[in-house]
């Protein structure tokens, strides 16, 4: 994959791991590990493929699991540090983290 090529995106989050893959190759292009109990979703781990990276999937990713997760009227306490770093660091995500981790 080279960085001027656009790709249609499928999101799944049916199960740990949320997924965002290529519609064309099938390939996963970025990857959550998350948990979920009463109080929320745990953001375990943020992964995107080395060849990938550089090109925002990581956010969009973020973005679409963020939009799953109020769906389900809950909210998120990321685990990953750099999850928590692009988290906490935006605040269209403030209202989805829980309270102790929300930017001051």
């Amino acid at each position: 994959m080279h960085p001027e090529t656009t790709m249609d995106l499928i999101f799944s989050s049916q199960q740990s791991p949320a997924t965002l893959t290529d519609a064309e190759s099938g390939k996963v292009v970025s990857r959550i590990d998350y948990r979920e109990d009463d109080t929320g979703f745990f953001l375990d781990y943020l992964w995107t493929d080395p060849a990938c990276r550089g090109q925002g999937y990581a956010r969009r990713m973020i973005d679409h699991f963020a939009a799953y997760v109020a769906a389900q009227g809950k909210r998120i306490t990321p685990i990953c540090g750099v999850a928590r770093a692009m988290m906490q660091g935006d605040a269209r995500y403030a209202a989805l983290l829980h309270v102790g981790l929300r930017p001051r």
